[in-house]
């Protein structure tokens, strides 16, 4: 017999619904708009497209972000997160095949009730899916908190997050599910920390999955349980 806290614990390691649509702006190269749970993000991706000269690289795709929230005020958690993102695809589109270009990524909060940082990395590797852009890898990114008593939950929403201890946010590559970047804060143990990586490392791959499922249904609306 399953104990209530048992399908407690089950539960809060599952990540929330997932559901995508493609090329929703007519003026953009490609975008995508995903819903993590309730937590909505839409990006637009442009390129490989002219860049400044001095933003030239001669080996490598020069990769620009721009970040906004819902309310429309920056301050410097914005750009910590546009320097987050950033990070999380410099690699991916450094290419020799569109040196001295530019890709650009603008991501647009909608809505955030938890896991933003890893909604906007998902929303923004989708818009590069659908783009043709060459990539060298595909990454996801999945967040997960560690409560006070202990617990992990993951992909928590906006009511959970109100429980964490700490909070993890791993961006894992396609090909050795290795860890891209990270952010991490909160006080945790070295074994804690252990845990959750493997735990999230685990769930990535249903964001993958998601990933081919939209690929493959480019014009239509994609949710993770179609």
């Amino acid at each position: 017999m399953v104990t209530d806290s048992a399908k407690t614990m089950a539960n809060s390691l599952n990540l929330r619904r997932m559901v995508c649509e493609t090329n929703v702006l007519s003026r953009s190269d490609c975008s995508a708009a995903l819903s993590q749970g309730a937590t909505q993000v839409m990006v637009a991706a442009n390129g490989p497209a002219e860049v400044k000269f001095k933003n030239a690289e001669s080996e490598n795709c020069h990769l620009e972000v721009q970040y906004r929230s819902n309310a429309g005020q920056e301050d410097i958690q914005h750009r910590l997160m546009e320097s987050l993102i950033k990070r999380s695809f410099v690699r991916v589109v450094a290419t020799p095949a569109f040196c001295r270009s530019a890709v650009y990524i603008y991501v647009q909060e909608m809505t955030d009730r938890g896991g933003l940082l890893a909604c906007s990395i998902n929303a923004s590797c989708l818009a590069l899916i659908t783009s043709g852009v060459e990539l060298n890898f595909t990454v996801a990114a999945v967040h997960c908190i560690m409560t006070e008593d202990g617990a992990m939950i993951l992909d928590p929403d906006h009511k959970q997050l109100k429980l964490a201890r700490s909070s993890f946010t791993f961006v894992f590559d396609s090909i050795g599910k290795n860890t891209v970047t990270s952010y991490v804060h909160g006080s945790f143990t070295f074994e804690e920390y252990e845990q959750v990586v493997s735990v999230c490392r685990k769930a990535v791959e249903k964001i993958f999955d998601f990933y081919r499922k939209v690929s493959q249904n480019i014009t239509k609306v994609v949710t993770d349980d179609s």
